[in-house]
């Protein structure tokens, strides 16, 4: 969680573009100021359309029923662009009997807004962890919001399920947490059992049945994960080849003498499967895979396809090639 000082200020920046940290932040904020706050809470705005006489009549009109006015401008990038001279002026000179609360994207420290909410107030960055910490973060998250051990592991594999999202991947701990009741701890087994069917284990699915030939099982399969994920066009070319990467380095360090069940452990597959998966994908059938994956990603991201057609066009291609192979092969 982003750090807040128990200080109480006139003004706050929150800046980042996690916005679970961001809320985190903010709850951390509204915590401290609560003895401080009037009766009626604190105002939430929205800085896309709020204006700055609202924000700042809000900010500096007196509480009848004594406490500070909190204002809370969420979205506050447009707004500071808008009026940045204007909040410059009045972050110099904040209304004692206020707080405002300025929630944003970015606010670059050589700015000099920034420089004045810091020394007036204070600026709490929401720096996301690097996607190979973001593992230890979980096990802390865990401990600390939801009172549960988490061990590496477990860790490793709820983040294989649920992606790199902040906020998706809190909402599996409490739902985890719920679910295993007065345990204290969230085994894999529990990460197997309350997650569902995970996207790595989908996508997968997708290559077992193009290296088996099996074009039109492959498309179903590819129809199974339009029906269940809406956002699953826009990162299915990303899954597949992030998962033909993840073969293609398991099928190295195989043939380099790699023990299977390690590699399946890391994989989060059973040993027999993950051998199956290795001995129908050759390292240069795999690289040809992440080159065209490549390319489908570029077109679709400039308008030449869409990442449905791409999908389909991969599925049908390298499953027709996969059939070619296995006839000449018999």
């Amino acid at each position: 969680m982003p750090e807040v000082s128990i200080k109480v200020h006139p003004v706050y920046a929150v800046v980042g573009h996690d916005r679970f940290l961001r809320g985190e932040a903010l709850d951390s904020i509204l915590h401290e100021l609560a003895p401080h706050v009037d009766a009626t809470g604190p105002t939430s705005l929205d800085g896309k359309s709020a204006s700055l006489t609202d924000v700042l009549d809000e900010v500096r009109t007196p509480s009848l029923l004594g406490g500070r006015r909190v204002v809370i401008v969420d979205n506050a990038d447009e707004f500071i662009t808008e009026h940045r001279e204007s909040l410059e002026k009045n972050c110099a000179d904040p209304a004692l009997g206020g707080c405002l609360i300025l929630l944003c994207d970015s606010m670059p420290k050589n700015t000099k807004l920034r420089k004045i909410i810091a020394a007036a107030g204070e600026v709490v960055e929401c720096e996301p962890p690097k996607t190979w910490a973001i593992p230890g973060w979980m096990v802390r998250r865990a401990k600390d919001a939801y009172a549960k051990k988490l061990n590496q592991d477990a860790a490793q594999m709820l983040k294989e399920h649920v992606g790199d999202s902040l906020g998706a991947i809190d909402a599996e701990l409490a739902k985890l947490a719920s679910y295993v009741g007065d345990r204290t701890e969230i085994t894999l087994q529990d990460i197997e059992a309350a997650t569902g069917e995970n996207r790595q284990e989908k996508v997968f699915g997708v290559m077992d049945a193009i290296t088996s030939g099996d074009a039109a099982a492959g498309l179903r399969l590819w129809e199974q994960v339009l029906s269940t994920d809406r956002a699953a066009p826009e990162k299915a070319i990303g899954g597949l080849a992030w998962s033909a990467r993840r073969l293609l380095e398991a099928r190295r360090e195989w043939e380099h003498g790699a023990e299977l069940g390690g590699l399946a452990r890391r994989l989060f597959a059973d040993p027999q499967t993950l051998q199956r998966r290795l001995e129908q994908n050759s390292v240069a059938e795999l690289l040809d895979m992440q080159r065209e994956l490549l390319a489908a990603d570029l077109e679709s991201k400039t308008g030449l396809t869409t990442p449905e057609v791409a999908v389909e066009r991969f599925i049908v291609r390298h499953s027709t090639r996969s059939a070619a192979t296995r006839r000449m092969a018999g």
